[in-house]
């Protein structure tokens, strides 16, 4: 059965039960109603992340996550408070107390960055200025979930009250504050551009059709289908099918576009058929008939298309495509059944029949000057087209999601008194993320990474890299060969001037030593001969002793003086020994014997001459005695001894002073010896210590030339040393930038550009280059290295659009080609017919640049194009279709008359249903979010372009240029197998 034949059956079949029909239908909507939650709401519940999960630089967020023990990095909102005239100490106490409140919310709040709790962040989250401090705040559950959603509005509602009544302003900001707002602003939009929606569209179809009847019959079909389609996307959302509430919103453009569209390709048939003389009930049978491949081939174009975007990364095409596959499905399952049901019951009571013409005339002499003038109309048209099309030169898009939603939204506005206050790098950090097998904590691991950090600060536009082995964006001064080096090498250098200087000193003392040694054994030498004096000496006294000891002389005195002494007539004193004995037994006798010789009576007296005679002798020999005892005391005196000392104890002085003498002697000998060595001892100190000089000054000019040249930069120049990994201080500095395993390193990347300007995405990959050309031959060759942070969250996300992008331009093109030329069943035709509808995108896209971008002021949001350029495409087949499939029908006697009757008959049909399709894309002009906008903008004036220029002067045009070729190879085989 051909197509026309299902078409024609199926058109037989509604005319007998159209009340069946509809009934269907709403038993459907009910039943979907009443089973399935709404749609907005399982949108909502949705992940809204743009990003795949399994994106490098998710991954890198989650590694670094789970490394550093940090939870909520990946979902931040940022709380900002600002006071213009200054921050007081009650607005500290404020703040104390909402950090406070923060900290206790274990519930919503996974992760705090304060100034209360790490007194050295408020470097970082107080401005310079002192008027603003913000509060990182983690979120629980993942950006975009419901989880995240639901905690950050309790969140909301505890900054709210807590900063109440205070001076502060406070603003939510951050991606996560964007997420949120956008998810609020998408469910107002949705009524207001539905809203509009319907305005415009009635409107259009007044002008249309005149008739308040005919005007409800698609706007019914459209209602039911709408209904249909929306709860039918939501039981296959409980099933797994991926949505968004941007999905919602274009499914609502998409029914209202399309669903009209195919009901006008419809309705402007069915009147035809009415002015033919046909009754309603044939009428709406040949419609069908008629116009339903062209609806079936439209909407296999659309759905297809749509429907291949579920194999895109990105979930802004993958959760819109397949649920508005399913939307343009149920569109032309409703026009092909719905409206037909409708269309017989109100046709059969005469409800819907067609008004006056009003542009018939128009369109007929259009297509008399296209025919006439084919050249001009077609360099025309591609004149306009192409100077439209050339604005996509200067188009520029943008990644940053602030940019979607208007500069009043509360996240932007916040943004905004950050972007006051502090540096852009602060709320947009960007971190490189090394994870190695091994542990970094090691001097060459340090060496390694300062390195890699290095060459990255070494890139152009890099403002400052901070990390483990530079905090402060520059080496750790401590750490580096070149400042040790300077250390030591001062050192040495102060010691060896000491060593040098001291020449003179180390000579002297080596000298005095040797002279004291050489002393001392003369010393020793005299006492030695000394010594032989003293033992004749000590023999002489003890000589002297005995022979006065013994001599009679000397005992007769001693008896006479015990004789006078027991007389009385001397003093009864006790004994004295030594000299001074010798001494008073002198002067006792010379005493004794003045007083015999003074005593007159003493010669008469025998015994007094005797006693005389006896002293005298005594005396004599005394005196005879004195010199030689003179002469020892003198000796020994001069031996540093006194005589009555020396020679104390008769017999017993005498050998005391020789033990005395050995002593010395003993003691002279040890002293002269040491002496000897302390002088050896010195020369060889004095040669080693030369030696150490000579070695300390080679060490000094050595290390202070290494000073001097590790400093370059083409050397590595840094070294910490194990005294210093175990140092507190670095510790506590590397919990910041090195994980508690010491296997996750990372350093801090500022960058001078913008973060999310598209020169900033293309750093990222300068940055990943130039860490991962520092690997080689290092202790990091085998480690993992990623960026993690916003820009190259934006750059991966650039990456991810543009192969999409790339994907979608060629499934797009592809498919619609295919189905052209299965509906041709040519090959010609359906080629310049792809390449009308690809310049037609790029005309709107041009102008979209010029009037949004040069003249609004706007970035082009990064998803615009390549939804532009689905919907174009996509949409614009339908039109080619109807018109090239109708060229055909209307060509059996020629193409130059075909397209005559061709444009007269479906100039308006294809006009009204532009028209109508672009107003619910313009209808997006009144949401709030900016890529809903410049969608809405680009294709809307996109299918005005496509429908007053495109459709109705170029295609026709060239369809008269190319002539029978259109129709190749099927149209030329035809004619040959007629000809006989």
């Amino acid at each position: 059965m051909s197509v026309n034949g299902i078409f024609e059956r199926l058109a037989r079949l509604v005319l007998r039960r159209p009340w069946w029909v509809i009934a269907a239908w709403l038993v459907i909507v009910a039943a979907l109603s009443v089973a399935v939650p709404p749609l907005m709401k399982l949108a909502s519940d949705r992940n809204q992340e743009l990003l795949p999960s399994n994106s490098a630089v998710m991954a890198a967020t989650r590694d670094m996550t789970a490394a550093f023990h940090e939870p909520g990095i990946q979902n931040i909102a940022l709380v900002v408070l600002t006071d213009e005239r200054g921050l007081s100490k009650a607005d500290e106490d404020v703040y104390r107390t909402l950090v406070d409140r923060l900290h206790r919310d274990d519930h919503d709040v996974v992760m705090v960055q304060d100034f209360i709790s790490q007194p050295p962040m408020r470097e970082v989250l107080a401005s310079k200025d002192n008027q603003a401090w913000f509060i990182p705040v983690g979120i629980r559950g993942e950006l975009g979930s419901p989880e995240s959603s639901d905690a950050y509005k309790r969140v909301v509602s505890i900054v709210d009250n807590a900063v109440a009544g205070s001076s502060l302003t406070v603003h939510m900001t951050g991606l996560t504050a964007t997420v949120a707002e956008r998810e609020q602003l998408g469910l107002r939009d949705l009524r207001v551009i539905e809203t509009a929606t319907i305005g415009m569209v009635l409107v259009i179809l007044f002008v249309v059709y005149r008739s308040i009847v005919t005007i409800l019959v698609p706007l019914a079909t459209i209602t039911l289908s709408q209904a249909a389609a929306t709860q039918g996307v939501a039981a296959l959302a409980t099933w797994g099918l991926p949505i968004s509430q941007q999905t919602v919103v274009f499914m609502s453009a998409m029914m209202i576009g399309a669903g009209v569209d195919y009901a006008v390709f419809l309705i402007s048939r069915y009147h035809e058929y009415l002015r033919q003389g046909l009754d309603s009930d044939e009428a709406v049978a040949r419609a069908l008939t008629a116009i339903g491949k062209v609806i079936a081939a439209s909407a296999a174009t659309v759905a297809v298309t749509f429907l291949g975007m579920s194999f895109t990364t990105l979930k802004v095409f993958s959760t819109t495509g397949p649920a508005l596959a399913v939307t343009i499905a149920i569109a032309f399952l409703s026009s092909i059944t719905l409206l037909p049901a409708i269309l017989t019951l109100v046709g059969r009571r005469g409800w819907a029949k067609p008004r006056k013409e009003l542009t018939s005339r128009f369109w007929h002499r259009s297509g008399i000057n296209i025919v006439r003038h084919p050249v001009r109309h077609l360099v025309g048209s591609l004149v306009v087209l192409i100077a439209l099309a050339a604005g996509v030169g200067w188009l520029h898009t943008s990644y940053d999601a602030r940019t979607a939603l208007p500069a009043s939204a509360a996240s932007n506005v916040g943004m905004a008194a950050i972007e006051r206050h502090y540096p852009a790098s602060v709320t947009a950090p960007q971190y490189l993320f090394i994870q190695s097998p091994n542990d970094l904590r090691t001097t060459k691991g340090l060496a390694d990474l300062e390195q890699m950090a290095q060459r990255v600060a070494q890139l152009p536009d890099i403002a400052v890299v901070r990390g483990v082995t530079r905090p402060t964006g520059a080496p750790l001064e401590q750490a580096t060969l070149s400042f040790q080096a300077g250390e030591i090498g001062d050192k040495l250098a102060e010691a060896t001037n000491k060593i040098n200087g001291s020449v003179d000193q180390r000579q002297a003392l080596v000298g005095g030593a040797g002279k004291l040694a050489d002393s001392l054994a003369t010393v020793r030498t005299q006492l030695t001969k000394t010594m032989g004096v003293m033992e004749t000496l000590n023999k002489t006294m003890s000589s002297l002793k005995d022979q006065l000891e013994n001599s009679q002389e000397f005992q007769d005195a001693q008896r006479e003086l015990a004789t006078v002494r027991d007389s009385g007539e001397l003093p009864n004193t006790p004994p004295r020994s030594g000299s001074q004995n010798f001494q008073d037994m002198v002067a006792m006798a010379d005493a004794l014997l003045e007083q015999r010789k003074s005593n007159p009576g003493c010669d008469s007296d025998p015994d007094c001459t005797q006693q005389r005679d006896q002293l005298q002798r005594l005396s004599d020999g005394l005196h005879k005695m004195q010199p030689s005892l003179d002469a020892a005391a003198k000796a020994l005196r001069s031996l540093g001894g006194s005589g009555g000392g020396s020679g104390s104890g008769g017999a017993g002085g005498a050998g005391g002073m020789k033990q005395n003498m050995a002593s010395l002697q003993e003691g002279a000998n040890a002293l002269a010896e040491g002496s000897r060595k302390i002088a050896e001892g010195l020369r060889t100190l004095d040669d080693q210590t030369k030696q150490l000089g000579e070695g300390l000054s080679h060490a000094s000019a050595f290390l202070l030339a290494m000073k001097l040249h590790a400093s370059e930069p083409g050397a590595a120049g840094f070294y910490i040393s194990p005294e210093i990994l175990d140092n507190d201080k670095f510790k506590d500095l590397a919990r910041v930038f090195m994980s508690p395993d010491g296997h996750s390193a990372r350093y801090l990347v500022e960058s001078k550009l913008n973060p999310y300007d598209t020169k900033a995405m293309d750093q990222v990959k300068a940055i990943l280059a130039a860490a991962q050309g520092a690997q080689a031959n290092t202790s990091l060759a085998d480690a993992k290295i990623a960026m993690s942070g916003m820009t190259p969250y934006y750059a991966e996300l650039r990456d991810y659009f543009n192969k999409d992008l790339r994907y979608i331009v060629l499934m797009t093109v592809i498919v619609v080609f295919l189905i052209l030329v299965l509906l041709l069943r040519a090959v010609v035709a359906p080629m310049y017919l792809v390449g009308t509808v690809i310049l037609s995108c790029l005309s709107s896209l041009g102008i979209g640049v010029i009037v949004l971008q040069i003249f609004g002021g706007q970035s082009m949001a990064a998803s615009t194009p390549g939804m532009a350029f689905i919907v174009l495409v996509a949409v614009g087949a339908d039109y080619n279709m109807l018109l090239i499939s109708r060229i055909r029908d209307e060509s059996p006697h020629g193409i130059r008359s075909g397209v005559i009757r061709t444009v007269r008959s479906t100039g308006s049909v294809i006009t009204s249903a532009g028209m109508i399709f672009a107003a619910p894309m313009f209808a997006m002009l009144f949401s709030s979010i900016g890529s809903m906008v410049q969608g809405g903008f680009i294709i809307g004036v996109g299918l005005l372009i496509d429908t007053l220029i495109v459709r109705t002067v170029t295609v026709p045009a060239l369809a008269v240029l190319v002539g029978k070729y259109n129709w190749w190879p099927s149209g030329l085989l035809r004619k040959r197998v007629a000809t006989p």
